[in-house]
C-alpha cells in the first residue's frame, strides 16, 4: 500500500476511536526476542490504534556508557537521519521537558514560541510527525531514563478524548516496553527477586484496579501509612522506581490476579 494511503487508513482508524488492545500489545512486547521484534510490536500498536507514530527513546542507560543508546521508532528514515545529524536531542522541546518531568508531557505544554522551537516543529511536521503528541518519561530501577512517545494528526477534541481514554494503558505499556528493551539489549542486570508478601501483593492489585491508597486502607482495614509502606516495599522487591513500573513488572511475572 502506498505511504499516503497507509497514513490515510491510520487516520480513519483514529477518527473512529482506535481501540488499545492492552493484553495483545503487552504479549507482543513480552514475546519480543530482538530490537526488530520490538519495532514490529510498535508498528502493530500504531496500526491498531491509528496514531501517526510511536517512539521509544532511551535517553540515559548507565550500563551503555553513552547518551541515547537505543531508539525504536516508526518515524520515516529521512526524519530519523535529519534528527540525529542535526543533534536535535539537544533542542527538542519535548525531550527537554520530559527529561525534567516525571509525569506524561502533552506537547501543547512545551515551548512552541521561540524561533528555535518553531523551526524544529515546522521541520518535524514536514517529515510527517503528528501535530499532537504525548511523551511518557520512564525511570528504571538502575538509573535508566527513557521516553515513550505517541503522536497523531487529529483535531484537538479527538486527541484529548483519545489520550485520556488510553493514558493508563499507554503508561503501563511504556514500562513494559522499556523493561523488555533493557533485557533484550543486556543493559540491565537481572537479579533474583524476593517474593511479595500477601499485603504487598494485595495493595498492588488494588492500585492496578484504580483504587486510591485511602480506598485500599478502608477495604483492607489498614492505615493509609501502612498501605504506602506496603507499596514501597513491593517496589523495592520488584526493583522498580515507580508504581506503574512495579505493576507492569508484577503482571509480566504473573504475580498479580
Amino acid at each position: 500500500m502506498p505511504q499516503r494511503l497507509r497514513a490515510l487508513s491510520r487516520q480513519l482508524v483514529f477518527d473512529v476511536g482506535g481501540i488499545m488492545q492492552f493484553e495483545e500489545s503487552q504479549q507482543a512486547i513480552e514475546r519480543a526476542a530482538s530490537v526488530d521484534d520490538l519495532l514490529s510490536a510498535l508498528k502493530d500498536m500504531r496500526d491498531q490504534t491509528g496514531v501517526a507514530h510511536l517512539v521509544y527513546h532511551s535517553v540515559c542507560v548507565p550500563a551503555a556508557g553513552k547518551e541515547n543508546p537505543l531508539l525504536v521508532l516508526t518515524y520515516d528514515n529521512a526524519w530519523v537521519k535529519r534528527y540525529t545529524e542535526a543533534d536535535y536531542f539537544r533542542i527538542d522541546p519535548v525531550v527537554q521537558a520530559s527529561i525534567r518531568d516525571f509525569l506524561p508531557v502533552d506537547w501543547v505544554t512545551v515551548d512552541h514560541h521561540s524561533a528555535q522551537a518553531r523551526h524544529f516543529f515546522q521541520e518535524a511536521e514536514r517529515h510527517g510527525v503528528g501535530c499532537h503528541g504525548m511523551t511518557i518519561p520512564i525511570r528504571g530501577p538502575v538509573g535508566e531514563h527513557a521516553l515513550f512517545t505517541i503522536n497523531a494528526n487529529v483535531s484537538d477534541e479527538r486527541w484529548h478524548r483519545w489520550r485520556f481514554s488510553h493514558l493508563r494503558d499507554l503508561h503501563l505499556l511504556a514500562y513494559y516496553f522499556h523493561d523488555r528493551a533493557m533485557r533484550i539489549t543486556g543493559l540491565r542486570y537481572v537479579s533474583t527477586l524476593r517474593p511479595l508478601a500477601r499485603r504487598e501483593k494485595q495493595c498492588l492489585e488494588e492500585i492496578m484496579r484504580g483504587q486510591t491508597p485511602g480506598q485500599i486502607a478502608a477495604s483492607l482495614k489498614l492505615s493509609i501509612s501502612a498501605v504506602h509502606a506496603y507499596l514501597r516495599a513491593a517496589r523495592r522487591k520488584l526493583e522498580c522506581a515507580t508504581l506503574p513500573e512495579a505493576i507492569g513488572k508484577a503482571m509480566r511475572l504473573q504475580l498479580l490476579c
